[in-house]
């Protein structure tokens, strides 16, 4: 018989009659070669008793080794894992499970340098978490790195970050009664290729104690089926919200079936909010509110909301925008907790182009509301299939606004509308010079 060889995961040549000569020797190399072996600690995968204290004393030692422990395929109980500076734990991912046994966080950890987890599987199988904030609960940490996990069944957040900076990478989070992953006064986190899902309330929310920078990268996430479970009229239902943050860029995700809105941005400064995918959402589906201060909102495709893009208040604040380049369709008329059904609206300090709006129930465009509309350009935009191309606030009070060489087609209605508040003022504007209106300048518009 000729000798075969293989090559384990050290890269030795073995022959067959010493692989089988070794048997159970070999499994410790290839333990090593993940990470510090688990086994050594007492720690048995599919245990039903409560592994905490084995788990605690492996974590604690890969602090001094700079090792990570590895956790093979299985089940392990627990209850609050403490993660010092240094510590980090690693699996398969979807198969290395740590199952919450409740009263306090799975794993938590309270200041440091580095934390690390990858391959892990947090389970809180719905279980009371005591005064924990979230399944995985971690303050203080200058560059937190969760991959390739999967946090689900939290019985309050999934995810939550307190002063934290690092990545969450790659990690599937869902089943939260509160937030799928919540950041508090971050530090340049970079939030990427997750999947948020089936969460309570919200589904990654980005904040800041005070209004200051945040510097998080928010891209290429999925983000679906979140729900108002807490109620209101916007705080919760969202798919992604950042709020205080400035520096913050929203780009790149796919955010669907969310009771509010997709995203909401209210009082950031200096937010991007690029390339997103927005369906299905029960209210505006992107939001920049309350006193923000400057926003990008680009490039982005909404189909099917009560609102599309909605740029506003002003009376707070708000100001200082650019909306250009957005695809908006299917924009309905809903019954809470306004019924809208505008494409695109903003208000100040802003300018508005190369957007495209189809098939908006109330209007394509809405610039304004009252006297509140300031400093806005509309030029080379697209409506068509809508009740009305433009409503504009006529209101005394509103300066300098400039609505050109925009298209205009299929409305049922009017090109362009004079408003007070909820009230048809004026004909169509499109028609008239609007000379009565010395703030409002309207030219070479196309209609038909």
């Amino acid at each position: 018989m000729i000798a075969t060889t293989r090559i384990t995961r050290r890269g030795f040549l073995l022959s067959g009659a010493a692989l089988a000569a070794t048997g159970a020797a070999a499994r410790p190399a290839c333990a090593q070669a993940y990470g510090l072996d688990a086994a050594r600690f007492g720690i048995v995968a599919d245990s039903t008793t409560d592994q905490t204290a084995a788990l605690q004393r492996a974590v604690d030692e890969t602090r001094i080794t700079g090792t990570p422990l590895f956790l093979p395929p299985g089940r392990y109980l627990a209850t609050g894992l403490v993660l010092r500076s240094g510590a980090r734990i690693t699996g398969i991912a979807g198969a290395s499970r740590l199952v919450a046994l409740g009263d306090s966080a799975l794993v938590a950890a309270q200041g440091g340098d580095t934390v690390g987890l990858d391959g892990l599987v947090f389970d809180g199988m719905a279980r009371a978490l005591g005064g924990a904030q979230a399944l995985v609960d971690l303050t203080g940490i200058k560059a937190v790195s969760i991959t390739d996990c999967t946090i689900e069944n939290s019985w309050a957040d999934g995810l939550y970050l307190n002063d934290c900076g690092g990545r969450v990478a790659n990690t599937s989070i869902s089943g939260a009664l509160g937030a799928g992953l919540f950041s508090l006064d971050g530090n340049d986190l970079d939030i990427t290729g997750n999947h948020v899902f089936d969460c309570g309330d919200n589904g990654i929310m980005v904040w800041q104690s005070t209004k200051q920078p945040d510097g998080a990268m928010i891209a290429n996430n999925r983000v679906e089926r979140i729900h108002n479970r807490s109620g209101g009229d916007g705080p919760y239902g969202n798919g992604i919200v950042v709020f205080r943050g400035g520096d913050v860029t929203v780009t790149g995700n796919h955010v669907r079936d969310c009771t509010f809105s997709a995203i909401r941005v209210n009082s950031g400064s200096n937010v991007i909010v690029a390339q997103n995918n927005c369906t299905r959402l029960g209210e505006v589906a992107i939001f920049v509110e309350f006193a923000y201060d400057g926003a990008v909102v680009a490039n982005n495709i909404v189909d099917t909301a009560t609102h599309g893009i909605s740029v506003t208040n002003l009376d707070q604040g708000g100001h200082l925008a650019v909306v250009s380049g957005n695809l908006i369709r299917n924009i309905e008329i809903g019954d809470f907790p306004e019924p809208r059904g505008n494409g695109i609206f903003v208000s100040a300090d802003t300018t508005l182009t190369g957007n495209v709006v189809e098939n908006a129930a109330a209007s394509g465009f809405a610039l304004g509301f009252g006297p509140y509309l300031r400093n806005v350009t509309a030029t080379g935009n697209v409506v068509r299939k809508a009740a009305v191309g433009f409503e504009i606030s006529v209101v005394e009070g509103i300066e300098a606004v400039l609505v050109t060489d925009n298209v205009i087609s299929q409305v049922s209605k009017a090109a362009i509308l004079g408003m007070e508040w909820d009230t048809v003022v004026t004909g169509d504007l499109a028609e008239d010079s609007a000379e009565v209106y010395p703030a409002l300048t309207i030219a070479r518009n196309r209609v038909g």
